[in-house]
């Protein structure tokens, strides 16, 4: 019991219990901004993807975001990812922050990069896609008028978003935020507590975990009470009807 109980506690401390990405010691910042334009490309119709705790790479598996960034490139709207976990790191910024400072700062860097290269049109608007730990950054973000208008956002999307500093959502922009209700590590009521606001939709997948909108999580990542004979407990689970529903739901959103 003490063993799971540990378990547990990691993974609401780490998110998303995916493991972390290691960073070069002689890694740029920039290396870890990613751009994808969309076979129609406009440079005044963009998307940010903020991953979660893992960053680009979820486990193994180093497609999930580029494969859904290429959803939006289909629709015309090009995608910068941003790693920004890693591109933090990178960075060497000698600044004594908490994880939603790191992602807003980063989030600035990549945008003022993707600018300087032409890939954003500095004088258009786009939106911003969070998975998990991304939501530490983009929760304060939503409730900030002058922040949002410097950064040229219209709106922001939320895949089950971690809210450990539990700050209420009264956003400046639309939010839609998109969660499964038998999440373990970001509860439904929690959601419920404190993301309720004018100005956000909710939609939750009933029977739908965590990471259900990541295909390479078929199996599902889970644990045993009593290990090999009592029932399984995902933590993590991938869920076909309700990723086809949520990327619906982003797409027609974002557009």
């Amino acid at each position: 019991m003490k063993t799971i109980l540990k378990i547990l506690v990691v993974c609401s401390l780490f998110t998303s219990c995916i493991p972390i990405q290691k960073v070069p010691k002689d890694a740029k910042m920039t290396d870890f901004f990613h751009f994808q334009k969309a076979a129609d490309y406009d440079a005044s119709k963009w998307a940010v993807f903020l991953p979660g705790t893992g960053g680009l790479r979820i486990f193994k598996d180093t497609t999930h975001y580029y494969n859904v960034a290429k959803k939006l490139n289909a629709e015309g709207i090009s995608v910068l990812l941003v790693d920004d976990a890693a591109a933090y790191k990178a960075s060497k910024r000698d600044i004594e922050e908490e994880a939603p400072a790191q992602i807003l700062w980063t989030l600035n860097e990549a945008m003022k990069w993707a600018k300087q290269n032409g890939n954003i049109d500095p004088n258009s608007d786009g939106s911003i896609v969070g998975w998990s730990r991304a939501g530490l950054g983009l929760i304060p973000l939503a409730n900030d008028a002058e922040s949002l208008d410097k950064l040229n956002i219209k709106s922001i999307v939320l895949f089950y978003p971690a809210n450990g500093y539990e700050i209420q959502l009264q956003p400046k922009v639309p939010v839609l935020i998109m969660t499964g209700g038998r999440d373990r590590i970001v509860k439904v009521d929690a959601i419920l507590k404190y993301l309720v606001a004018e100005n956000s939709t909710i939609k939750i997948y009933d029977d739908a975990y965590h990471g259900y909108d990541v295909e390479s999580l078929k199996k599902g990542k889970y644990f045993r009470i009593i290990p090999f004979l009592s029932k399984k407990k995902y933590l993590l689970k991938y869920d076909e009807k309700a990723a086809n529903e949520s990327f619906d739901a982003l797409i027609e959103f974002l557009k």
